[in-house]
């Protein structure tokens, strides 16, 4: 794809298509999100990812009733900035691997 994002093409990779896609392709919405994905990351809460990150990165689905945050926990997928952020705001994430059942 290259160059600018029309807001269309910004808002789907951010909050997923709504009707027709912005996009030519899936292929085309792919490439735009590899090529964008550092502007649109930091657009999101800590905690949280944009819908091309869900589409396109994702490790392993979510299970049910799982949140974002909790996902992103078990899947270790939160970085240490998005830690230090939501500490500062009272939220703590566990690590699955050491907590007792």
């Amino acid at each position: 794809m290259g160059g600018v994002l029309n807001l269309e093409q910004y808002l789907e990779l951010l909050l997923g298509p709504k009707g027709r896609s912005a996009f030519a392709s899936n292929a085309a919405r792919r490439s735009a999100w590899r090529e964008h994905r550092e502007e649109l990351l930091p657009l999101v809460d800590p905690g949280s990812r944009p819908w091309g990150w869900w589409q396109y990165e994702a490790p392993e689905p979510v299970l049910p009733r799982e949140s974002e945050f909790a996902y992103l926990v078990r899947c270790g997928q939160l970085t240490e900035p998005e830690r230090i952020s939501l500490q500062c705001a009272g939220i703590y994430a566990v690590s699955q691997a050491t907590r007792n059942p």
